[in-house]
């Protein structure tokens, strides 16, 4: 599980097919149990949130 920041989004906690939108009070509450926040740009929110919803495809030879 880790938080995740987007520039112009609020914080959320992903993890492997989970997500959750957190508030300022639930923010603090995470902290204690996953760490910091990773901080990224829209772009790299909306990569991380899908990585963690639908997975990674890799191409097999």
């Amino acid at each position: 599980m880790k938080i995740i920041i987007g520039a112009t989004r609020g914080p959320a906690v992903i993890g492997p097919g989970y997500i959750r939108d957190l508030n300022s009070e639930q923010l603090e509450a995470a902290k204690k149990l996953y760490g910091e926040p990773v901080q990224g740009t829209d772009r790299a929110f909306d990569v991380w949130k899908a990585i963690a919803t639908q997975g990674q495809v890799t191409k097999s030879s």
